[in-house]
């Protein structure tokens, strides 16, 4: 059975984990320590993704407003450190880059922008108890004083869900979001084993020895959901290889 194999080899790694795996032609869910609450690294890029939506929807902000960058605004292991576009993008171009190459300074602008405090409102509006967003990325005195952003594998689940069933903010908002998913820059963990051709709508997130992965895989046999979480490992590499392989085995069972 799926869940087993992907418990066992978990175990034998000695990792903790936590999965939400769902096809969504039967609507058969498996599911491991869905609830846990753990650090959500960069998956909780996406719940400020949403807010921006909705407030692209109400009209408070638009998708051509173009925003201005300081020098000083700029975190480490930003792409916009090599990107020359005069300082300036639009509001589409930084949700792009805080989603497609998990920019942390185009995170920060938009969190800026639409308010923390409007994007925990969002996430309880969805109905999600354990998500939180609490601090900015890469603002490490903030981790220092236990400030963290948290989530737990079937919340982030039930969100993929509604984007896939058209139902965060509306069916056009929902495609948006998931059409941005699909042009993931990172081609690393769950997606290496995987047919190249293959469309998948993903998020991934980062921590040390903690690595998680979001996705809709748009099958061959039927489309499936793909929530795994992993932490606690020895290393970044191991974590990132047990997403690979804990990919590859679900992949496999959808495409037998």
């Amino acid at each position: 059975m799926l869940k087993e194999e992907l418990i066992l080899y978990t175990d034998l790694l000695g990792v903790k984990s936590a999965f939400v795996v769902k096809d969504f032609s039967t609507g058969k869910t498996v599911s491991f320590n869905e609830g846990l609450v753990v650090p959500s690294a960069s998956l909780i890029k996406v719940p400020v993704m949403i807010e921006a939506f909705r407030q692209i929807r109400s009209g408070v902000l638009s998708p051509d407003q173009r925003l201005s960058i300081k020098s000083e605004e700029v975190v480490p292991f930003s792409v916009l450190e090599f990107l020359d576009c005069g300082n300036s993008y639009t509001l589409l171009d930084l949700i792009r880059l805080m989603i497609v190459y998990s920019d942390n300074t185009a995170a920060n602008i938009l969190m800026e922008l639409v308010g923390m405090d409007n994007v925990n409102a969002c996430i309880r509006d969805l109905g999600l108890k354990e998500t939180k967003l609490q601090r900015k990325m890469m603002d490490s005195e903030s981790r220092k004083a236990g400030k963290e952003n948290y989530t737990t594998a079937g919340e982030m689940a039930d969100i993929m869900i509604r984007l896939y069933q058209g139902e965060i903010l509306d069916k056009e908002s929902s495609e948006q979001m998931l059409a941005i998913m699909k042009g993931q820059g990172d081609e690393c963990m769950m997606r290496v084993d995987l047919p190249d051709e293959m469309v998948i709508a993903r998020k991934s997130g980062e921590l040390e020895n903690l690595n998680h992965e979001i996705a809709i895989v748009y099958g061959n046999q039927g489309d499936y959901l793909y929530v795994f979480f992993v932490w606690d490992a020895r290393s970044n590499n191991d974590s990132r290889q047990i997403l690979q392989r804990t990919s590859k085995i679900v992949y496999d069972y959808f495409d037998r």
